[in-house]
């Protein structure tokens, strides 16, 4: 857990990892007739809603990998070299930022990125997104395919998604949170008075399970059904607002706010 959330604090505190379109993300509107052995697939349904004139959207985190990491921190001591001098001077004998303190706007590999709502498979309400082989964490909503309004940062999942395979995520769900929603399963306990502050949004998953229909489009292909691990508290400067994923019974739990792991049967 804290390797996981220590490389999400690494890449994303520096500067915001949506600045451009994630490499290697596009949504299918079509189905392929095969699946790209170098490249994962999400599939999700997803209820498309709207809050106001402004289309909500799925944000996914990929964490990062160990080289990613290591190209990062290179590039970061070399700018933070360049600067150095800079530093010392605006610090005026008192202490210099440090490295780990030093601001620096990163340009590499994006992992972060907001699903295109408007892209559906086959027209229908289910979306089919290829995306990098890796562990994805579900790491809040915006409000358009840039930026991010909320972040789960008080609690969250995560799952891998295997090379040459479709991962069956189940149903998400988006919308304002600050007053009765009526895309269910999303939490609405916060209040009407958080709306004076403008508007808090939440994200509600239901996992996909054994019998759930899949597309008929993509009925040949392989898949295999998320596998969801919780994810604690972290830091996204970055966001508009901070909420938490919605309760999954058996998968995320909370306890007075905390996030807790839930005890599993044969476990």
């Amino acid at each position: 857990m804290k390797t996981l959330i220590s490389a999400i604090v690494l890449l994303l505190a520096a500067a915001p990892a949506w600045a451009k379109d994630a490499e290697g993300v596009a949504n299918h509107t079509v189905a392929p007739a095969a699946l790209q052995p170098d490249k994962a697939y999400l599939l999700f349904d997803s209820s498309r809603a709207k809050s106001g004139v402004m289309k909500i959207t799925h944000v996914f985190m990929r964490v990062p990998t160990e080289p990613e990491i290591a190209l990062y921190r290179e590039a970061k001591r070399l700018a933070y070299e360049k600067a150095l001098p800079k530093l010392k001077r605006k610090a005026k004998g008192g202490p210099v930022e440090s490295f780990e303190e030093f601001q620096f706007s990163w340009d590499g590999v994006q992992n972060t990125f907001a699903v295109d709502m408007g892209k559906p498979l086959e027209e229908s309400d289910t979306f089919l997104v290829e995306v990098p082989p890796g562990t994805y964490v579900l790491y809040g909503v915006a409000v358009s395919t840039r930026g991010l309004a909320t972040c789960n940062c008080l609690g969250t999942v995560k799952f891998d998604a295997a090379p040459g395979t479709i991962t069956r995520m189940g149903a998400l769900f988006a919308d304002k949170v600050h007053e009765d929603s009526p895309v269910p399963n999303l939490e609405d306990n916060l209040g009407k008075q958080m709306s004076q502050y403008g508007f808090v949004l939440g994200q509600a998953l239901i996992p996909a399970k054994a019998g759930d229909p899949v597309p008929t489009a993509i009925e040949g292909l392989p898949s295999v059904l998320a596998e969801y691990h919780p994810v604690g508290m972290f830091a996204e400067p970055g966001a508009a607002s901070v909420n938490r994923l919605a309760p999954i019974p058996g998968v995320l739990e909370y306890d007075r706010g905390r996030v807790v792991i839930p005890e599993r049967a044969g476990e």
